[in-house]
């Protein structure tokens, strides 16, 4: 007798039944309808995490050019309670046009980022309320507006969509001196990333 001819060979050669195809799609939908919510409660977490650091990185974008540059510059946030900002000179210089090779001029925009940039759900809210802006001067520091509004001094971040117990909220703080830090503040103040 032939081994292809041998009946407990056919009967290994005839694959997955349609009932073992079942189960296995019955199993992995299970997993994903247990999945799905920690993984969209993660991913919107995430954006509020983003949110953040594009927050921190344009507060130290802002004094980083007012020191270089020698002049006064300001972060803007200007599509608040949405996660949109501006980094740019307090008198930018005249036609809107800046020598390169001149880290004194300066235009009114040196960058820009808009809310729907990875975290269009989150939203931030900022203290002193109706704050929305505040200035470096030529050292670091902060300094009055010139517009004379109150100066930044923290903004909160939050998906005000997300269930209390699973969001993260994070805070962004800006003192007198110029130090910009990024906290949470859910953590217990034993821990150094609290507020």
């Amino acid at each position: 007798m032939t081994r292809s001819s041998h009946p407990a060979a056919m009967a290994r050669q005839r694959g997955v039944s349609l009932i073992e195809i079942a189960v296995v799609l019955a199993i992995l939908a299970l997993l994903l309808t247990q999945a799905v919510p920690t993984y969209s409660t993660w991913l919107r977490n995430t954006q509020i995490r983003t949110a953040a650091e594009s927050m921190q990185n344009g507060l130290q974008l802002a004094r980083a050019e007012a020191i270089r540059r020698n002049r006064s510059v300001q972060f803007v946030l200007v599509d608040a309670p949405a996660t949109g900002w501006t980094v740019g000179c307090v008198n930018p210089v005249d036609g809107g046009t800046a020598d390169v090779e001149d880290p004194g001029d300066c235009l009114a925009t040196i960058q820009a980022r808009a809310s729907a940039d990875g975290s269009e759900r989150s939203r931030v809210a900022a203290v002193p309320a109706g704050a929305r802006i505040v200035t470096f001067d030529s050292i670091g520091r902060v300094r009055t507006n010139a517009d004379a509004s109150p100066a930044l001094t923290r903004i909160d971040l939050t998906d005000p969509d997300l269930d209390p117990a699973q969001v993260r909220p994070l805070r962004v703080t800006i003192d007198a001196g110029g130090g910009i830090r990024m906290c949470d503040p859910a953590l217990p103040p034993s821990d150094p990333r609290a507020c």
